[in-house]
């Protein structure tokens, strides 16, 4: 099997503010495990079940229900550059981590899952086919002025080739690269919005995430320089203020560029963020049949998400007989429950009664009102015929 990979495209150059998921954190969305998404799983929406790596090597395991099948793969950032040499005012940050989406659909074989880190690679291998992202690249803390012989500090490059800036370029800085876009400035280049890689028929069409943010970077007031702050998006770290004194650290697992600038700070705030690796697929369906029991007709069957509610149908009508409600059983002992989520394929039976008890006569309404009336009148003659005896 061959998968079809979608990466992204020199075209994207705006930068995504915001769009920082709380996969960043390590925790998949908002939602729930359920019985459509098998025990590792999370229902995400509609009928889309989702599993988020963001370290280490997991093994994730396809099922025979699971005929779609879909792989986002981020790469790591590159770390920003320290500043080595004292009062030489330049600085550069690390490059964006590629992004892609990979069809796996059809795979029936045991997924090896590696998440990317810094300087290394992030893989997906079912054993016939494997899926690579390569993180973004270290930041080049320079040597000194060019016109004293010295080499300029440089951003690195993104995971996909698109290039940092150099720090030698009027400003003293050189933002890194990010996976969408290349940069000529102290801001990280653009990351990508995963809707952006995909068709509109993709499991990741509607996600708005971004990700591979370039680093960016800033100088301190210091000399005849000015301080100047570099921004970033898509996770990418950067100075924390304008007085570029400090840096900020990209955000978790969203392999972004770590920010680099002219004071000397920890490796835990210029190093790159973890990648990071999401699957989805196609949640398993339950059926619901209606059985009518030969009265009226019965309501469609329902494929529902399995674990989800059905929806209750319209009462069905049947001439000479009153509905009484759906049951879960052929002997009508167990009411259903519509707002219940079902597990497996299940069957609602209906209940009926008959509209007048079953006498075997039929009433003209013609003969009602001559019936009533010699009623009262054989009523009257028994009141008469008791008085007469009292009297008597």
């Amino acid at each position: 099997m061959k998968p079809t990979i979608r990466t992204t495209s020199a075209a994207i150059a705006a930068v995504v503010a915001g769009g920082i998921s709380s996969v960043f954190l390590g925790a998949a969305p908002a939602s729930a495990a359920t019985p459509a998404c098998g025990a590792t799983g999370a229902l995400i929406s509609g009928n889309i079940c989702e599993q988020t790596f963001t370290s280490g090597t997991s093994t994730f395991t396809p099922t025979a229900s699971m005929t779609k099948i879909e792989v986002l793969l981020v790469g790591a950032g590159g770390t920003g550059a320290d500043q080595p040499v004292p009062s030489v005012g330049y600085a550069a940050a690390g490059g964006g981590g590629d992004v892609k989406v990979v069809d796996f659909s059809g795979t029936t074989s045991a997924m090896t899952v590696t998440v990317s880190t810094p300087g290394s690679s992030g893989t997906v291998t079912d054993g016939t086919t494997t899926a690579t992202v390569a993180s973004g690249a270290d930041a080049f803390a320079g040597t000194g002025n060019p016109s004293a012989g010295g080499t300029p500090a440089s951003g690195g490059a993104s995971g996909n080739g698109k290039l940092g800036s150099t720090a030698f370029s009027g400003t003293g800085t050189g933002g890194g690269g990010g996976t969408g876009a290349a940069t000529t400035t102290a801001n990280g280049g653009a990351g990508v919005v995963v809707s952006s890689l995909v068709s509109g028929t993709s499991l990741f069409t509607a996600d708005s995430n971004c990700y591979g943010g370039g680093g960016a970077s800033g100088l301190a007031a210091a000399g005849l320089n000015p301080a100047v702050q570099g921004t970033s998006t898509c996770g990418g770290g950067a100075p924390s203020d304008g007085t570029s004194t400090s840096l900020t650290a990209p955000a978790a697992n969203s392999g972004g560029g770590g920010g680099g600038i002219d004071v000397t700070q920890p490796l835990a705030l210029r190093k790159g963020a973890d990648g990071v690796v999401v699957i989805r697929w196609n949640a398993a369906t339950v059926t619901l049949a209606f059985n009518a029991d030969g009265h009226g007709t019965a309501p469609a069957t329902q494929t529902i998400v399995a674990g989800t509610a059905p929806t209750k149908p319209a009462d069905p009508t049947a001439q000479g007989f009153v509905f009484g409600g759906w049951f879960t059983d052929a002997a009508l002992t167990t009411p259903a429950d519509f707002s219940a989520g079902l597990t497996a394929p299940t069957t609602f039976f209906a209940k009926w009664t008959p509209a007048l008890s079953a006498t075997g006569v039929n009433v003209d309404p013609a003969v009602v009102p001559l019936s009533a009336g010699a009623l009262i009148v054989g009523a009257g003659l028994l009141v008469l015929a008791r008085r007469r005896r009292r009297e008597s």
